[in-house]
Formats: C-alpha cells, structure tokens, sequence
C-alpha cells in the first residue's frame, strides 16, 4: 500500500520540468549560436543603407513583415525576427518581431476559425495535414511546446487551432508562452551577436 500523503507522481512530475527547461535552454542556444553564425554574412553597410530608406516607416514595414510571413507560405519567417534584432537592437527588435507575431497569430487562427478553405489557399494543403497531425488529440499545452520546437510549422499550427476550435484564451496563452518568447529570443540573439561581431 503507498504511505498516507505520498505521492510518487510527484518526483516524476518535478524530472518532466526540469527536463522541459533543459530543452527549452538547449533550444535557445542553438537559436542564439544559429543568429551568431549568421551576422558575419550581413553587412553593414547594406544594412544601414535599408534603415536609412526606410525611414521612420522601418519598424512599421518590418511589423508588417513579420505578420505577413505567418499568414503567407512564401515568405520566409525565420529570417524576419533576425533582421529586426540586427536593424533595431536588443530592445525594439524583439517588441516588433512580438507584436507581428501576435498579429499574424491571431489573423492565422481567426482565418483557420472561418473556415479551412481559406487556409489551404494561403498556406497549402499539405502544411495544414503536417500541423494538424501534430496537434491532433493533444490539448493547448501540447501546442506551447509545438511552438518552441526550431522550424516546427507554427504558422500552420496558428491556422488549425482555429480549425479545430480551439478555446481561444487558450490559443492566446499557448502563443504567449511558446511562440512569443521563441521569436523574442531569436532577435535578441541576432542583435547580440551582430553587435559582437561588428
């Protein structure tokens, strides 16, 4: 019989954790070495050039940019949270990339919530098979972690969480937690790095 108030879930509850976090870590650090790789290949002068063009539209275009990429498939998204950490630094950069992300996000999931036509147009029929095999059956905590993942389909993934009708506080948090500060810590690593080598 297991003693009164002994739980032996709990060691294993504590073990998951502190595994998460170590992947989580891991995570970012491969993020930060990829950006590091990569400033030495940007240079300088064209990228002054593109922010002195842009003027005081840059952050704006960039935003923009960055909510385009998640709800159309050509644009590649990976880039757009390193350019805005290598054009605006540590601190604006990350509030740009977080804040077309949080727009794109949401458009994603109230497109994939109208109907899945819609979505297969803008992204592909086969990204949004990959994305809801992924999710399938799993609750919202599932898709935190999905969103952490490098190069998992989050895009697709915003558009079928709307296709499955998922309860959206709890979208909204799932992207709070896994895509937000994925995409934050891709620019701050890009701004750091690029100033480090530069």
């Amino acid at each position: 019989m297991t003693p009164a108030g002994h739980h032996p879930s709990r060691p294993t509850r504590r073990t998951s954790r502190v595994l998460s976090i170590l992947v989580v870590c891991a995570i970012a650090a491969g993020l930060a070495w990829a950006t590091i790789a990569l400033a030495p290949h940007v240079p300088r002068e064209r990228i002054e050039a593109w922010v002195r063009g842009a003027g005081v539209w840059g952050p704006l275009l960039l935003l923009a940019i960055q909510a385009a990429q998640i709800l159309v498939a050509p644009i590649p998204g990976f880039f757009v949270p390193v350019l805005a950490g290598i054009l605006y630094g540590p601190f604006l950069g990350p509030v740009l990339t977080t804040g077309g992300t949080l727009i794109g996000s949401v458009a994603a999931y109230w497109i994939g919530r109208s109907g899945r036509p819609l979505a297969e147009r803008l992204i592909g029929d086969q990204s949004l098979a990959k994305a809801q095999d992924l999710l399938k059956g799993r609750r919202w905590l599932a898709l935190v972690m999905l969103f952490l993942v490098p190069f998992s389909p989050s895009d697709a993934l915003c558009f079928v969480a709307g296709i499955v009708r998922m309860e959206w506080k709890y979208f909204l948090l799932a992207v709070a937690l896994g895509r937000v500060p994925k995409d934050a810590a891709v620019a701050v690593a890009a701004a750091l790095g690029f100033r480090f080598l530069h």
